[in-house]
C-alpha cells in the first residue's frame, strides 16, 4: 500500500463548469493554487461538493487528472470514486492510481437498499483493485446508509482501508471510531460547522464544502488547535460558523451555487453548476453577497 500522511484542513473540491457542462480546467487550477497558498493540507476531488454524482465517469476522471497533475505532489490528492455500481467505482479507482493520486474514497452504493453484506463486498472490490489508501465516506443524509463504528472496525481488516470521511453530527459514534485500537482509524469530519468539535474528539482533520471559500479560516482552526492555541481556534470556528449560517439562508437546497457565487465575487470564476443543480437567481446572489459584505466576510477571508 502507498504511504499517505493525511491530516488537517482539506477542501471538498468544487468542480467548475461552463453553461454547456464542460469542466473549466483553468479555473480548477486557479482554485487549487488559491487553496494551497491559503494553507490547506490536501484535496478531496470528485465528491458530493464536486457534483460527481451527476457527472459521467469520463468527466470525473478528467477533473481528477487535472487537479492531480496540477498539484504535482505539493499536497496529497484524494479522489472520490464512489458510484451506485461497483464496476464504475473500480474503474475510477484504477484511474486514480494510474494518474498518481495519493488515495481514494467512496460512499456506499446508493439508490437501492443495501445490506451490510452488499456494502462490504462493494468496498472490498474497490480496495482490491488498487494499492492506494482508501477512506470510506459516510454521508447518510444523501446515501441513506449510516456507517457505524462496528462496521468501520470490521472494514479495517482490509489492508488499504485507513479510515473515513464522517459527514454526520453524531459525535458519540465518531468517538467510538476514533477510540478503536488507540486511534488507528483515520477520521475526518465532513460536517463543516463541527470541525473544531471533531478535533477535540480526536479527528485527524476535516474535509468540507465551505473550505473552498474560507480556506485560511479552516486552516487557522486546525493550525491553532494542534499548536495548543485553543481560544484562537474557537474564535475562528465561531466566525466560520456564523458565515456558514448566513450562506445557508440562501441555499435551496444545494450549496454549490452559493459557493461558486462567492468564489466569483472574490475573483475565482468557477462557472456554473451542472444540471439539474441550478445556479442562484441573480437577486438571491446579490442579497447573499450584500449580507456577507455587511457582516465582514470578505475581510475575514483575506
Amino acid at each position: 500500500m502507498k504511504k499517505l500522511n493525511l491530516y488537517g484542513a482539506i477542501p471538498a473540491f468544487i468542480t467548475p463548469f461552463t453553461t454547456e457542462g464542460k469542466i473549466i480546467d483553468s479555473a480548477a487550477k486557479e482554485l487549487a493554487d488559491y487553496h494551497i497558498e491559503a494553507g490547506l493540507d490536501a484535496f478531496y476531488v470528485g465528491g458530493s461538493t464536486g457534483e460527481a454524482m451527476i457527472m459521467n465517469a469520463e468527466s470525473r476522471m478528467h477533473i481528477a487528472e487535472v487537479v492531480t497533475k496540477h498539484v504535482a505532489g505539493r499536497v496529497p490528492v484524494i479522489v472520490h470514486v464512489g458510484a451506485a455500481d461497483t464496476e464504475t467505482a473500480v474503474q475510477l479507482a484504477k484511474h486514480a492510481e494510474k494518474i498518481g493520486a495519493d488515495g481514494i474514497s467512496s460512499v456506499p452504493p446508493y439508490y437501492y437498499k443495501m445490506s451490510k453484506e452488499y456494502i462490504k463486498e462493494h468496498y472490498m472490490a474497490i480496495a482490491s483493485s488498487t494499492s492506494l489508501p482508501f477512506l470510506i465516506y459516510n454521508i447518510p443524509m444523501l446515501t441513506g446508509v449510516s456507517i457505524n463504528s462496528d462496521f468501520m472496525i470490521e472494514m479495517m481488516e482490509v489492508e488499504n482501508i485507513i479510515g473515513l470521511k464522517y459527514t454526520d453530527t453524531n459525535l458519540e459514534e465518531f468517538r467510538k471510531i476514533k477510540a478503536y485500537d488507540n486511534g488507528r482509524i483515520k477520521a475526518f469530519m465532513g460536517y463543516d460547522a463541527m470541525f473544531l468539535s471533531a478535533l477535540i474528539m480526536g479527528a485527524d482533520g476535516g474535509i468540507g464544502s465551505f473550505y473552498n471559500i474560507m480556506p485560511r479560516g479552516f486552516a487557522g482552526v486546525y493550525d491553532n488547535y494542534v499548536s495548543g492555541n485553543y481560544e484562537s481556534a474557537r474564535e475562528l470556528m465561531w466566525k466560520i460558523d456564523r458565515y456558514i449560517a448566513i450562506i445557508k439562508k440562501y441555499i435551496n437546497p444545494a450549496n454549490q451555487p452559493a459557493l461558486k457565487a462567492v468564489l466569483k465575487e472574490i475573483g475565482i470564476d468557477c462557472g456554473t453548476t451542472k444540471a439539474p443543480i441550478l445556479p442562484l437567481k441573480d437577486s438571491t446572489r446579490q442579497d447573499m453577497i450584500a449580507d456577507l459584505r455587511k457582516n465582514g466576510f470578505f475581510e475575514f477571508i483575506k
